[in-house]
């Protein structure tokens, strides 16, 4: 394993590409492994997309998003590179020198044409880790020697490293941990799988009067209206815990009047919603929006995803939930949320 040096602190890494990641924390709700959604669709190449759908069947609970994920934060799925018939990402796609820059440990490799070691190809395996793990490809050829190039034989061996020797993922936090043991790292991954749909619902919003539930799944709430916050302000909503990546969905139709997309202020990524009856709606810490300002939005519809961003970065994940009848002031939404929410 390789180690990255930031600051004080070491941490192993097998990969050495990373971007920057909004919030942090928990896992995505987990969701059926097949679907693929528009996000997946227009932004991987269809070799990638075929090989981690393939080799997440060869271990036990892993989802294919999360091996998408790896591949974007490594590589952004070999951008920049075509794929060969049989796999082979070209040109190879070779890593910075880890010789202490950058953050990085300084590792040295006589085999190297610098001296210095390199992670490489599509999924940025050291060669001392991928000659340890190594897998074959479904599909090649036997007798072939797996490929550190071939996105195949790449994505076959991430989720062998993912799954250890119980052929199984337990725990997918954990799992990606020992793949790269960098919270930073693990969160950006965590993200992209949510973005390709790790974590949303396939059963449509349950409709009472007109209103959905604003969470479209497992979520608990209490009456947290005017709790004390920090620098002396109340609690102006309800905070509704749910798993990261969890659909958050139009409480009431009506138009998109107001969003921010950028992680900033207390609220972070935000975004409004603007009933049919007057009343506005307020959803804040948002991994991302996906509904856009002008929109017009039906009850029940996906306009963003349950997050932790802005000053809810150290909690845990949830939306911040308010309501202002006739767009004035926000008033205790609690009831109108056990209603909306409610099965019965």
């Amino acid at each position: 394993m390789v180690k990255l040096v930031l600051g004080a602190v070491i941490v192993p890494i097998v990969l050495v590409v990373m971007v920057a990641v909004v919030g942090s924390g928990d896992d995505p709700a987990p969701m059926a492994n097949g679907a693929v959604n528009t996000a997946a669709a227009s932004e991987i190449p269809s070799p990638f997309l075929s090989a981690y759908r393939q080799a997440s069947t060869s271990c036990g609970g892993l989802d294919w998003r999360v091996l998408a994920g790896i591949g974007w934060v490594e590589s952004g799925h070999g951008r920049g590179r075509t794929v060969g018939p049989e796999g082979d990402v070209l040109p190879p796609i070779v890593g910075p020198a880890i010789d202490g820059r950058a953050g990085f440990a300084r590792i040295p490799d006589s085999g190297s044409s610098d001296g210095w070691a390199h992670a490489r190809g599509p999924m940025q395996f050291l060669t001392t880790t991928w000659r340890g793990v190594a897998r074959l490809g479904p599909g090649r050829p036997a007798g072939a020697s797996p490929s550190i190039d071939n996105i195949l034989d790449a994505a076959a061996t991430a989720a062998a490293y993912l799954c250890g020797a119980s052929g199984s993922l337990g725990d997918v936090r954990a799992a990606i941990l020992r793949y790269n043991n960098s919270d930073r790292y693990v969160d950006q991954v965590l993200a992209k799988a949510a973005e390709y749909g790790m974590g949303q619902t396939t059963q449509p919003a349950v409709l009472l009067a007109g209103m959905a539930c604003p969470v479209s799944g497992p979520m608990s709430h209490s009456r947290d209206w005017h709790a004390s916050r920090s620098g002396g302000r109340e609690h102006q909503g309800n905070d509704l815990m749910g798993a990261l990546g969890t659909p958050l969905v139009a409480i009431e139709s009506g138009i998109i009047d107001k969003a921010s997309d950028t992680d900033v202020g207390l609220g972070g990524i935000t975004i409004w919603v603007r009933g049919d009856s007057g009343t506005r709606y307020y959803y804040a810490h948002n991994l991302r929006n996906v509904a856009r300002v002008g929109q017009r939005v039906i009850a029940g519809e996906v306009i963003a995803y349950l997050g932790k961003t802005g000053n809810a970065r150290t909690t845990a994940p949830h939306v911040h939930f308010e309501v202002h009848p006739g767009g004035g002031p926000a008033r205790d939404p609690y009831e109108l949320i056990a209603r909306s929410c409610s099965k019965e």
